[in-house]
Order: structure tokens, then C-alpha cells, then sequence
């Protein structure tokens, strides 16, 4: 190695690949004599971050002939680590292809919220062992104290929170960057590489899911170190250098003077290992998984540690964490490990015992297993069974009774080995509910007609209810609410139209001018000391009429397109009404024979003033259960008839305040036999005149023979005749 003679951050560094020596400008001033590195020869292909591909050529840098390059991972595509070329195991083989020895694959793992124990190495590798029969080999772990002695101590304050808590020291540590095979496994795994003690807990975490944290033992104040839920909020600084709020009743630990970690979820950079660090105090802990979930929400910082701790880890595994780290810290950063170790428990841990019963499981799963082989299923998950009791192991926090180990027999007998059998249905003999039925019909006929059905909420605040007030009977009074979520939610709705135009408000705001919709809920009502529920149908037509065309120009919706779908809906007849909540003269009650069963009109536009809308809406609101009394029977298909028929048509002068519907009673009274059909087809009314023209189309016809032309005449003057004397009177 020698110093560029031109460039004071370049080095010449001679490289050999076992068989030939090359000469290699390089820039990273850690290159050191006697390393082993990655080396991309001259004819080498790299392919960059960006997608770009570059082939290593040879050349002069700063006058220095260079043949090829020393590369770091980044550069390698194996590693974010881009301040420098990779430092390699010095046991590896000189001129080795480095593909075979990086090559490692990754598996990703998908895991439902319940599979706790299977966030590390070790829980796969369990569930691998159950699936595959085949037993885990776990070297032990014989620790060689030193001279020293821990000289802190811990007092826990409640082991509800905190059920253990476990430290050791280790002395004359070493910190500095990892060596690569944990670089490697971290960065496979997701991690960033800190340092080798940080990334030794972090490793140790992934491998048997038992969170660990390590302090600098100088920067910890005092000899006692406690794990309390904070007395009072105060400000903690974290190991990612952000302040937080850390609330009431958070669980800490503080040495004499200050709070150094949030429990289970983040250290302090207060007390955090770094290149000066000498003495290490290693923390292992069972948290209480509610207590750390409660806090992580609170301060918006969930970490990989938290997310263990929420799920549960197993407190017997705390104390095989711990001495596998600090073993490992021995190992690769040096040091002594102190006599002595913290372990502060409440009694001893012992696995849950939960009862199954063969006959219960079988008749769960579909399967013919005998006692015999759900035990041995136990056995291959590392549960002890015997006689009707299985003893579970507590890193198994998802089990906790006899259904969860059903679960795991099904799951390890395998989903695919349970035998298809013909399913048995079973109805019950009960009838559906007469006003479920209807309301289904009902639902579905509107949808035909081009609706769609909208739901807004029963609980109505005071605003909507004042509005609700003008359609709601005098007699009757709102129902409040006892217990309100807030006072915008705290009376029982009196009508569909509050909740229907809120919708209106809302769809306007995102652009959207054109509802058809329908919505079939209950109302309620206090009259006197009972209280009345009475299923409602409401349809709003609010826009347009039809889709935009080019070919014309598209017309709004209207009072007779609202009239239309009502009477697509039953026989009705409508008469003038004056209800507050419709525009005056634009509104009607719907009969049926001489039940009113609803009402229809165009809103009020001071109604639609206090909600914000400003184009018109058509509501029609129908009592479901006066609607279902009214309810026909099938209808019989008529046959077509044999002979044809004859139309006529006739204009009548009528006073400009007389209802049609009058004029059309007045000809159904004629009572015609041979009068099939009458409609309205023109309306003429002059602006400002007090008569209005009205001409209906009559049909004729004789089921028995064709009609003749004297007969519709005669038929007809007779019709016109008998109407001429009614509307003379």
C-alpha cells in the first residue's frame, strides 16, 4: 500500500488474486495491507442502483495505471453500505468467486396479527419442525465470568408490567463496525448496521424474538437502575435523535437522576453505545404487551422491539437471550463478562395447561384422529399432552384454549388431508318476518327503476331535528338519546329527509349534481308515553333526468318524474297537500283507495337554504307498513285481444284551478264497457288566463267482436254527455 503521489485521498494498492498481482487506485483510505476485499477485474460488469450498467476498463487515474476496482456493497448491489470497500472474512479463499459465498436466499414471510412467536429465526423454525418432523438442535450457551462484578442494581415497582427483568455487565468491550456475515444477515433481515454490539441485540432479536438493549454503563448514573410507569409526562430524547412526549403512566427505565429507555420500545441517546463506549450493561425483559401497545400509540413510534412486546415474548426464553448476546459480544467486541446477574421475577413461569377432548376435535375438523395421533401433533409443536391435558409453552401467546388447539391440530394434520364430505343444510321452519319480506321486494324493484340505495344514520343532531320538526306530527315528540357520542348524534331521527339531504350536501361539494336514490329505514316518535318505530321508504331525485347527449339538450328531473316512479310502484291516486317541508303548490299526498300512505312534492327551497344546496330536490317519503296493507296479489297475465279497437280523442275547456284527477274521476264514473283505455296526452295553459286546455285519448273495443264505427260514436257522445252534466253542476 502506498500513498497516490498526486492525490492526497488515493491510494495504489497491489492486489492479488491468488495467481497474478494487480495494480489498484483506490479511494477509500481504510484500504489496508493484508485485507481481503472484493476486486471487479478489468472486463468486469457492474449494474448501479439506478439501473445503469458500467464495465470496468483499464485505465490511468491522476497518472496511476489502474487494473480494475475495489468495490464496497453498495457498489456490489448487496448492501446500502457505500462508505467503503467491503472488509471480508480473512478466512475466505484467495481468487474465490465472491457470487457463491453471497449468495443467500431470503425467504419473505407473510404473517397474520396472532403469529407472535413466529417473528425470529428460531419461531419458523419451529413451525418447520412441527411440519417436517424433524428436531431442532439448539446449542447451549456456557458463559465464562470474569473477576468483576455487576455493581448495579434494579428494583421493579410493578410486575404486572414488567413480569422479568434481567441484566449483565460486560467490561473492556471493543465497539466498532461489524464484521460482514452480520452486516450481511442484518441487512437480509431489513436492518441498518450500527455498530457490533448494537447489531448483536438487533441479530439476537431476529433470531429468537426476544428483544434486547444495551447500555453504556459509564453514562448510567447512580448504582440502581427502575423500571416505574412514569409519575408525570416529560420529554425523552430517543436513540433516533427525535424528542417525544412521553405521557403519564408510561413504563421507563431511569437510572438515579433520569429516565434512558421507554420500555420495550426505544432507547435513550442518553445512555446509547458508542465508538467510546468500554462497559456494557445488556438488558433482556418481558414486558406487558398492553402496556407497550397502550404507549406506542400514545407516542406514535412503533419499532421492531414494541411490535414483539405488543404481540407477547416468552419470559423463560428472556434469560437463553441474553446469554447467547452477551456470548456473542464476547466473541466478536472482546471484553469480560462480571460475575453476577440481575433476574427479578414474581415466582416461577409455568406453561399453561389447557384440556382438548379427541371426540370435540374430530367433530370440529371433520377428521377420524385418534387420541394417539392428536397427541403426537401436540408432540411435534412441542406441547406435552397426556391424558386429555395439553401443557403449552408461553411463547405461544396465540393459545389459551381448547379452540386454539383444535386450530393446531387442524393446521399441522393439514387443511388439504381433512376428507370433502356432502354438507348437510339444514332451514329453519320459522317464516321470514311479512315487512322483511316486503322491504326486500321493495328494495329490489327500486333498483330496477334505476335507484340506489342509500343508508344514513338513525341519531340526528338538534339543527336536523328543527328542520325534521316541520314534517313531524304535532303530537308527536322526539326521542333523545341517554348516552349521546356527541350532540350531533343524540336524537332519533322523525323522518328520512335530514339524512338524505346531508348526502345531497356532500355529493354536491365533490362535483357530483345528479342523484337518483332511495333509502328504507326506521323513524321514531314519542307519543305521549309510547314510543312508536315505523319502517319509512324515501326516494330524492336531485339533477339531471338522463345521461348528457350530444343529439339534445338534457332536461332536470321534475315533480312528474318523482309522480312516475311512484306509480311504478303501486295504484295511487294524489291529492293537494300543504306540508311545510314541500315547495307550496308542488307537492301531494299519495292515496291508496282511502289510506294516505305518503307524500311527495319538491323540497322546500328554505329547507334547502339550510343545508347548503342550491339546485332542486324532489322527495317522496311512503309509509312501509300502510303500503304493505295495501299490497295486491299476483297479477294474472291477461290474454291480447282477439279484435281491434278505436281511438278518440277529445280537448275540454277547465277552469285553471281544477284538477285533472278530477276530470278523470268524473270519467271513470261513466262506467263504459266498451272503454278500455283513457289517457292524458296535452295540457295547454295560457300564460295569465283562467282556462287550461286539456285533451285525453280514449280507446275502444269489443272483446266479443270487432267494433264498428256507429258504436264508438255513439259510445263517445254518451261519455262526453255524461261528463258535460257532472262538470256542470
Amino acid at each position: 500500500m502506498q500513498r497516490h503521489p498526486d492525490a492526497e485521498k488515493l491510494q495504489i494498492a497491489e492486489v492479488s488474486d491468488g495467481t497474478k498481482v494487480y495494480t489498484v487506485v483506490c479511494a477509500d483510505l481504510k484500504c489496508r495491507g493484508g485485507m481481503k476485499t472484493a476486486f471487479a477485474q478489468v472486463g468486469a460488469v457492474l449494474t448501479d442502483a439506478d439501473g445503469l450498467v458500467r464495465r470496468i476498463e483499464k485505465g490511468k487515474i491522476r497518472g496511476v495505471e489502474s487494473e480494475g476496482m475495489l468495490c464496497s456493497g453498495s457498489e456490489l448491489r448487496i448492501s446500502e453500505d457505500c462508505g467503503g470497500i467491503l472488509d471480508l472474512p480473512m478466512e475466505m479463499e484467495t481468487g474465490r468467486d465472491l457470487t457463491g459465498f453471497l449468495w443467500d436466499p431470503v425467504f419473505e414471510l407473510s404473517l397474520t396479527p396472532n403469529l407472535g412467536h413466529c417473528m425470529s429465526a428460531l419461531g419458523v423454525a419451529r413451525e418447520l419442525s412441527a411440519a417436517l418432523e424433524i428436531p431442532i438442535h439448539r446449542p447451549k450457551v456456557a458463559l465464562k465470568e470474569g473477576k468483576a462484578h455487576l455493581d448495579k442494581e434494579v428494583s421493579v415497582k410493578d410486575f404486572s408490567l414488567c413480569s422479568r427483568y434481567m441484566c449483565r455487565l460486560i467490561e473492556g468491550v471493543k465497539v466498532g463496525p461489524s464484521p460482514f456475515w452480520l452486516k450481511k444477515q442484518l441487512e437480509a433481515c431489513g436492518q441498518k448496521s450500527i455498530n457490533n454490539v448494537v447489531d448483536i441485540a438487533n441479530y439476537i432479536m431476529l433470531k429468537v424474538g426476544q428483544p434486547l438493549h444495551a447500555f453504556d454503563a459509564d453514562l448510567l448514573e447512580g448504582k440502581t437502575l427502575s423500571v416505574e410507569p412514569a409519575k408525570t409526562a416529560c420529554k425523552f430524547t430517543g436513540l433516533d435523535g427525535v424528542e417525544r412526549e412521553v405521557p403519564t403512566g408510561a413504563l421507563l427505565i431511569a437510572d438515579a437522576h433520569k429516565p434512558v429507555a421507554i420500555a420495550g420500545i426505544m432507547g435513550g441517546a442518553n445512555s446509547s453505545v458508542s465508538d467510546q463506549t468500554t462497559r456494557i450493561l445488556l438488558e433482556a425483559a418481558c414486558f406487558n404487551s398492553g402496556s407497550i401497545r397502550a404507549t406506542t400509540k400514545k407516542i406514535s413510534l412503533r419499532t421492531e422491539s414494541s411490535q414483539r412486546f405488543e404481540k407477547g415474548v416468552d419470559p423463560v426464553g428472556v434469560a437463553e437471550a441474553l446469554n447467547e448476546a452477551c456470548q456473542l459480544i464476547l466473541d466478536l467486541c472482546g471484553g469480560e463478562l462480571a460475575k453476577g446477574t440481575v433476574d427479578l421475577k414474581k415466582g416461577s413461569f409455568e406453561p399453561k395447561k389447557i384440556g382438548y377432548r379427541a371426540e370435540r376435535t374430530n367433530q370440529i375438523i371433520g377428521t377420524k384422529l385418534s387420541i394417539t395421533e392428536i397427541e403426537e401433533i401436540f408432540h411435534r409443536l412441542g406441547f406435552k399432552a397426556k391424558e386429555g391435558v395439553a401443557e403449552v409453552p408461553l411463547y405461544r401467546t396465540d393459545i389459551s384454549e381448547e379452540i386454539d388447539l383444535i386450530e393446531e391440530v387442524a393446521r399441522i394434520y393439514g387443511y388439504n388431508n381433512i376428507e370433502k364430505t356432502i354438507p348437510r343444510c339444514t332451514t329453519s321452519q320459522i317464516p321470514n318476518d311479512p315487512v322483511f319480506v316486503f322491504e326486500t321486494e321493495l328494495r329490489r324493484r327500486l333498483v330496477g327503476l334505476g335507484l340506489q340505495e342509500f343508508l344514513t344514520c338513525d341519531l340526528i343532531g338538534p339543527k336536523l331535528a328543527e328542520i325534521s320538526r316541520a314534517i313531524t306530527p304535532a303530537d308527536m315528540g322526539f326521542l333523545k338519546a341517554t348516552y349521546s357520542k356527541s350532540e350531533d348524534y343524540s336524537i332519533l331521527r322523525t323522518s328520512l329527509l335530514p339524512g338524505l339531504l346531508q348526502v345531497v350536501k356532500g355529493n354536491l361539494a365533490q362535483k357530483n349534481q345528479t342523484l337518483t336514490a332511495f333509502e328504507i329505514g326506521r323513524i321514531h316518535f314519542q307519543n305521549r308515553d309510547q314510543v312508536v318505530e315505523i319502517p319509512m321508504g324515501a326516494i330524492l331525485l336531485t339533477g339531471k333526468a338522463e345521461l348528457p347527449h350530444w343529439s339534445h339538450k338534457t332536461a332536470d328531473v321534475d315533480f312528474f318524474d318523482l309522480k312516475g316512479l311512484i306509480e311504478n310502484l303501486c295504484t295511487a291516486t294524489f291529492q293537494p297537500s300543504s306540508h311545510l317541508s314541500f315547495h307550496p303548490g308542488r307537492q301531494a299526498d299519495i292515496h291508496l283507495g282511502d289510506l294516505i300512505v305518503g307524500s311527495l312534492g319538491e323540497v322546500h327551497p328554505l329547507v334547502l337554504e339550510k343545508f347548503g344546496i342550491d339546485q332542486r330536490v324532489f322527495y317522496a317519503e311512503l309509509n312501509m307498513l300502510h303500503l304493505m296493507a295495501q299490497k295486491k296479489g299476483h297479477h294474472k297475465i291477461a290474454p291480447l285481444p282477439q279484435f281491434p279497437s278505436s281511438e278518440r280523442d277529445w280537448t275540454i275547456p277547465l277552469d285553471s284551478k281544477m284538477a285533472i284527477a278530477a276530470l278523470s274521476e268524473a270519467i271513470d264514473s261513466f262506467g263504459s264497457p266498451l272503454l278500455e283505455r283513457m289517457e292524458l296526452i296535452d295540457l295547454y295553459i295560457p300564460e295569465a288566463a283562467e282556462k287550461k286546455n286539456a285533451t285525453f285519448r280514449f280507446t275502444y273495443r269489443d272483446r266479443l267482436k270487432t267494433i264498428s264505427f256507429e258504436e264508438v260514436e255513439a259510445e263517445h257522445a254518451k261519455m262526453i254527455d255524461h261528463v258535460a252534466k257532472l262538470l256542470a253542476k
